[in-house]
């Protein structure tokens, strides 16, 4: 098959990136999306969008409570929740046909350096149009086909297949995690293993000089002289997500002897009322603080007030993004000892982090934590200029241009 041919508009192009995602780019996953657009426009691109949502700028959403009921949601957004899931799923597959198409359209009017895109559950069209205009293709990758998440899987094997064709098709495989990189080997052996490289989540350069004020929010809330332990994210009913229901009850026993100890919860979602239920029933509710949801850019005054940042619960695949904004504020992270976690930050404060789902180590290293707080400071420094050095976009988005040589 011959490749078709890109016609240029106007005398000269600026470098320019197609950014192509399916994804309401809120929440968490705006902020990723914010922060690559941000290192390739910082890098001279141009980045142009393709997305179901229309044709401005996705990073705007950046941060976004997608729970918030006050907010105005467009008809995409109203009709979604309300598909049956074996229909979502063929729907998803078939934006495959409308993408196709505009995928062409886009490449035929404008010349572009390479493809990005946010992989989503059956994508196809962007490997099969980066392969007819020889276009290099980067397909950064969050999770699998077939991986536990919140929404049901439905036809895995549809889109396993839609995965194969496309990672073989991909100039570039970007993994946040060494767990999905190893993964796609497993599952995909014919794809080119030298072209799947781990390059995890993180902050933006800008969290370093922002200006931040912890000590007037402790002040408001009433916790000036209070050990706090933060937790920032969205409150959901399925229990498969954050574990807050199993993280409180196991930090309520592990602080009972500790009075100042105190829970700061920062966030919105409709499983607020089940963790209020928990702290009433073990008599912990007086210190289980909600602040209720917190815009993107006012987030670095609530983790400046945090001693300790947690991280409950996350799966062996996923890079929590929470992790990378605590320690840009230089707070040490209880966590869990999975490897996206521990990779990062296990040599720096190895005794924080406590086996996943279970108590036991929870406890124990809640213990540990309340104990070291002579050297929160000192650790807390350390991973923050671990962060600086290693972790924001602005080196993620230097690697991706790296990698296409």
């Amino acid at each position: 098959m011959s490749k078709e041919k890109t016609i240029t508009e106007g005398p000269s192009e600026s470098q320019r990136v197609l950014y192509h995602l399916r994804t309401q780019g809120t929440g968490s996953e705006g902020i990723h999306i914010r922060g690559m657009v941000t290192a390739f426009r910082k890098k001279g691109y141009t980045v142009d969008f393709l997305w179901p949502l229309g044709e401005g700028d996705p990073t705007v959403r950046a941060g976004v409570n997608p729970y918030d009921t006050k907010k105005r949601k467009s008809p995409f957004e109203l009709v979604i929740p309300l598909i049956p899931g074996p229909v979502f799923a063929i729907l998803e597959f078939c934006y495959n046909f409308w993408s196709y198409r505009r995928l062409r359209q886009i490449l035929r009017k404008r010349s572009y350096q390479f493809i990005y895109e946010r992989h989503f559950f059956f994508s196809l069209s962007s490997g099969l149009v980066a392969k007819r205009f020889g276009i290099p293709l980067v397909v950064e990758v969050n999770e699998l086909a077939g991986f536990q998440r919140v929404r049901r899987n439905y036809l895995a094997g549809l889109a396993k297949k839609c995965e194969r064709s496309l990672f073989n098709r991909a100039t570039v495989i970007s993994v946040v995690s060494k767990f999905l990189r190893d993964a796609i080997i497993e599952q995909y052996p014919e794809v080119h293993a030298d072209k799947i490289h781990v390059v995890p989540n993180g902050v933006e350069e800008s969290f370093f000089t922002r200006s931040v004020d912890g000590a007037s929010i402790r002040r408001d809330l009433g916790i000036e002289d209070k050990i706090v332990f933060g937790f920032i994210g969205f409150f959901l009913r399925e229990k498969s997500w954050h574990h807050l229901d199993w993280f409180i009850p196991a930090f309520i026993e592990a602080v009972k002897d500790h009075p100042s100890a105190v829970l700061l919860l920062i966030g919105g979602g409709p499983g607020r009322d089940d963790l209020e239920e928990i702290g009433q029933s073990m008599d912990f509710k007086d210190r289980m603080i909600f602040t209720g949801a917190i815009d993107n850019v006012g987030i670095g005054n609530y983790i400046d007030a945090m001693d300790i940042g947690v991280i409950p619960h996350t799966n062996e695949y996923r890079s929590p993004i929470k992790l990378f904004e605590y320690m840009a504020y230089g707070k040490p992270v209880l966590a869990p000892n999975q490897e996206p976690v521990e990779s990062i930050v296990g040599e720096v404060q190895p005794y924080y982090l406590f086996e996943a789902k279970s108590h036991t180590s929870l406890k124990k290293a809640i213990s540990i934590v309340l104990e070291d707080r002579e050297n929160w400071l000192e650790k807390g420094g350390q991973l923050k200029e671990l962060a600086k050095s290693k972790y924001t976009y602005e080196k993620h988005g230097v690697t991706i241009l790296r990698l296409l040589g």
